[in-house]
């Protein structure tokens, strides 16, 4: 009787040991399940982001691209033809100030516009690559005198368009706000690949923003260029960095080749 006693209890303590057990492995599997569960959601929530800005940009950049046409197209076109009748009323006889004002206008203009479309749709970027057209790019604030940009790159392998677009345009922002902003005189620009990250790091001795402020911008509704940065970012998985050393201001913008 006491054996059968003993064996029950027995048998007792190992159901409610191999009961707990189960609890146990059923909280730990669900656990693992809620985790991974979430995991896949940010995965998916992630890929939503990154498919939202790669839309957004190819949305941008066709809307460059249409207005740098009819800027080319239609604007310049009318522009030149203005010039070409000013010309030939020059031949006839037609000399006065107002003609010969007239045409230097023309002439600023038309320059303006081409410039304009050049910014809007870098043809140099397309033809010559990332290097040239930043190079391009930077001669044109060196020569106005108002900051002398120097630029420096290590050999960089074949980059894909959008690397490219993305970071022209991301310097393209940078730049410009560095003259609207910073008050610097003297730029430095290198470009490197390494570890399979594409690297450029713009330094200048002017005024320049913390990773705190950046992120506070783009919380602000003016803050456009800086939220289409930090959209090109997102798309291809980039980061930007900001550091203060030695009285210079530096922006480190990494993507993976």
């Amino acid at each position: 009787m006491e054996l059968s006693n003993l064996s029950i209890v027995l048998l007792g303590v190992g159901a409610m040991l191999s009961l707990s057990t189960g609890i146990i492995l059923f909280v730990v599997m669900y656990q693992r399940r809620v985790v991974s569960h979430k995991h896949e959601l940010a995965i998916i929530q992630l890929q939503k982001e990154k498919e939202l800005s790669e839309a957004t940009i190819r949305a941008e950049e066709e809307e460059r691209s249409r207005i740098a046409a009819e800027l080319h197209d239609d604007v310049g076109a009318t522009l030149s033809s203005v010039r070409l009748y000013l010309r030939n009323a020059n031949k006839e006889g037609v000399v006065n100030d107002a003609v010969t004002l007239s045409q230097e206008l023309l002439d600023e203009s038309i320059g303006k516009v081409r410039a304009i479309s050049h910014r809007l749709q870098p043809t140099m970027l397309q033809h010559l690559g990332l290097q040239k057209a930043l190079q391009s790019f930077f001669d044109v604030f060196t020569k106005t005198g108002a900051i002398n940009i120097r630029y420096t790159s290590d050999a960089l392998p074949p980059l894909n368009d959008a690397i490219a677009l993305a970071v022209y345009r991301i310097v393209q922002e940078l730049v410009n706000n560095m003259m609207k902003y910073a008050s610097a005189s003297i730029a430095n620009v290198h470009t490197l690949a390494h570890n399979n990250m594409l690297q450029v790091r713009i330094s200048h001795n002017g005024e320049g923003i913390t990773e705190d402020s950046f992120n506070e911008y783009l919380e602000k509704k003016n803050a456009s260029g800086l939220k289409n940065i930090a959209t090109r970012l997102k798309a291809l998985s980039g980061t930007i960095e900001f550091a203060n050393t030695d009285n210079q201001y530096h922006t480190i913008i990494r993507i993976p080749l």
